[in-house]
């Protein structure tokens, strides 16, 4: 058997569109190979910029911090299940009913709004969140993390009301990944995920490197 690695990862780059009010991506020299024999560069960002994960300390004042949790939350079993959604439609129970969801899986949804990866249209429009319920559904299911190719597991809407999928997702101890790429690639099958943070002390969120992991027989 071998295996097929998936880039479920946007670029970080000058210009990405980070959510708005939030620090832009900015990467420049500290040092050139010209003038010092090395190159060494300097990184300004949000902890949200790109694909990344959100850990409890994001929405609760006493929540966990990246350094206090293990890394096995990070990776694990996973599923992506396809949900295209339009502007301003939700993530409803409805809509993962009869996937096959395991207990300690991550499951990851494709809304297509992947599509606007790395373009202004990223963070326009209404994008898709998650219902409460939806996020009761999979928490009652005993998943590991959730996420999806979303701008945020919050529509604009939710988060004008106090952002309810973060809260009741956090407070459960589940990390969420957001931005995540190329899930086309995956939707409907099962594989193994990675998305490890930056070890970062009282970090409440950190781009990551995310992969899927597909057994090709």
């Amino acid at each position: 058997m071998s295996t097929r690695i998936i880039d479920l990862t946007a670029t970080l780059r000058d210009g990405i569109p980070v959510y708005p009010g939030d620090p832009p991506f900015r990467k420049s020299w500290h040092t050139i190979y010209e003038e010092a024999g090395v190159n060494v560069a300097k990184l300004e960002m949000s902890a949200h910029a790109g694909t990344h994960v959100d850990v409890p300390r994001h929405f609760l004042e006493q929540g966990a911090d990246l350094l206090a949790l293990p890394p096995h939350l990070f990776l694990g079993e996973a599923i992506a299940i396809d949900v295209p959604k339009r502007p301003g439609e939700e993530i409803t129970p409805a809509d993962f009913a009869h996937a096959d969801i395991r207990a300690s899986d991550i499951v990851l949804f494709r809304t297509g709004w992947e599509e606007r990866s790395g373009t202004p249209r990223f963070f326009a429009d209404d994008w898709p969140g998650f219902t409460p319920e939806a996020i009761d559904a999979l928490i009652s299911k005993g998943v590991k993390g959730i996420g999806g190719d979303l701008a945020s597991v919050d529509s604009p809407a939710a988060s004008q009301n106090g952002c309810p999928a973060h809260k009741k997702t956090l407070a459960a101890g589940l990390p969420i990944f957001e931005a995540l790429t190329n899930l086309r690639e995956v939707v409907g099958r099962r594989f193994f995920f990675v998305g490890l943070p930056l070890k970062i002390e009282g970090g409440e969120a950190s781009p990551i490197r995310a992969v899927a992991i597909l057994a090709e027989v």
